[in-house]
């Protein structure tokens, strides 16, 4: 989150120089052939990727995050006479997490029976310590993107746009837990991997872009995405301290795998824009 944080202030000041620098009026760009956008952004868990603690991650009723950040970057075509049809690639990462200052929810600090335990009463009692969550989305994706250019024809320094995409995800994510109360090695960080799988999800978006400069300028907006509408699996797993992803309904397994569970997020993203190339007035 620091990171995010200054890297968000670092180009809040270099916009803000080259916004300054731009005061004169517009001679009337053309619109970009092609677009480049480099963005942070802040993500909020939708769907079961949020709960209200950590614990609820082992009664398989979410994933028990509750915050999360991540990075976009977008490479956009522009077709028509005014840019205006934008097909466009993505390369994204987004990560889910959460913290628990006061309970970790492992009793013997080790899984060596198999995940997920049929009877799973032992992660309903926790033990004084920390524990924090990960869940991890790097992605990559392709989509389509309207930008309504005749908002401001004449100068055509800013537009809105809307969007949807296809996502190929690889879902991941760790658990780690500290305690002086459990069975084995107490007072130990441990750590648990939620092996990767593949996903197919959806994406639909709705931002602006402002241009600074010929070259240059700032795009804002928020994206909703489903990132395991496609793929969903349960599987019995033994691997020492390790779990499946686990997000299909699978009671056989678990009786609290009663539901799916969709690994979704509202994310919200401010970062810079490149402008190469220009398409006919």
């Amino acid at each position: 989150m620091k990171l995010f944080k200054i890297t968000l202030l670092i180009m809040s000041v270099l916009f803000i120089q080259a916004s300054e620098a731009q005061v004169k009026k517009s001679r009337g760009w053309k619109s970009p052939t092609f677009t480049i956008d480099i963005t942070p952004i802040y993500a909020m868990p939708m769907n079961e990727t949020k709960g209200a603690n950590i614990g609820e991650f082992f009664t398989f009723k979410n994933y028990g995050t509750k915050l999360g950040w991540g990075a976009l970057f977008n490479f956009k075509f522009g077709a028509g006479k005014q840019g205006q049809y934008r097909p466009y690639l993505t390369l994204g990462y987004v990560q889910f997490q959460a913290m628990d200052d006061n309970n970790a929810y492992i009793p013997r600090n080790i899984i060596d029976d198999g995940y997920p335990l049929r009877n799973d009463s032992i992660f309903n009692n926790p033990v004084a310590g920390q524990s924090e969550i990960f869940i991890r989305v790097p992605h990559i994706g392709a989509g389509f993107e309207y930008a309504f250019t005749n908002v401001d024809r004449k100068k055509r320094m800013w537009y809105p746009h809307i969007g949807v995409e296809m996502l190929l995800s690889v879902v991941t994510g760790i658990y780690r837990q500290t305690s002086p109360n459990v069975i084995i090695e107490p007072n130990v960080e441990t750590g648990y991997t939620v092996k990767s799988d593949v996903r197919v999800g959806v994406g639909g978006a709705l931002g602006a872009t402002i241009r600074f400069g010929k070259v240059a300028g700032i795009t804002f907006g928020g994206k909703y995405k489903l990132y395991n509408l496609i793929g969903k699996k349960s599987d019995f797993l033994k691997e020492e301290n390790k779990m499946n992803l686990l997000d299909k309904k699978a009671e056989d397994l678990n009786t609290n795998l009663s539901k799916d569970r969709n690994i979704g997020s509202l994310e919200f993203y401010l970062g810079a824009t490149l402008f190469f190339g220009k398409t006919k007035k």
